[in-house]
């Protein structure tokens, strides 16, 4: 039986594409952690605001919202990024996998060589 995505990643494009989307949700989640920052300042800015007596409240709920429909996001692509991840260890097992298969195959091979070669050597004396 034939491992998943053998045949969807087993081309050397498919596995720089999966290199890109992996570092495509790296920089995704980097992204997302520069957005949360801004809006803490955008929060502590708004509290100044109310507490210097206008009416931000509002403003501080909505920002309080964003806050965490981003923290949302970054769990999102944090898990896609794992994923991606998990999907590339298994394309690198694979290919071990089948060097170790071919290397066996060489090594018994070789085996085969080195006792033909013992057997002739010993018949000419």
């Amino acid at each position: 039986m034939d491992p998943p995505l053998k045949r969807d990643v087993n081309t050397v494009d498919n596995l720089q594409r999966l290199h890109q989307l992996s570092r495509t949700w790296n920089m995704i989640f980097q992204d997302l952690g520069d957005l949360e920052e801004r809006i803490d300042f955008l929060v502590d800015a708004a509290k100044k605001l109310s507490d210097a007596g206008l009416e931000a409240q509002s403003a501080i709920e909505s920002f309080k919202f964003f806050r965490d429909r981003n923290h949302l996001r970054q769990r999102w692509v944090s898990s896609f990024g794992d994923r991606t991840k998990l999907i590339i260890n298994f394309v690198f097992s694979v290919a071990s996998h089948n060097s170790n298969q071919t290397n066996l195959v060489i090594a018994g091979s070789t085996k085969i060589i080195a006792e033909t070669k013992q057997d002739n050597s010993s018949m000419i004396t």
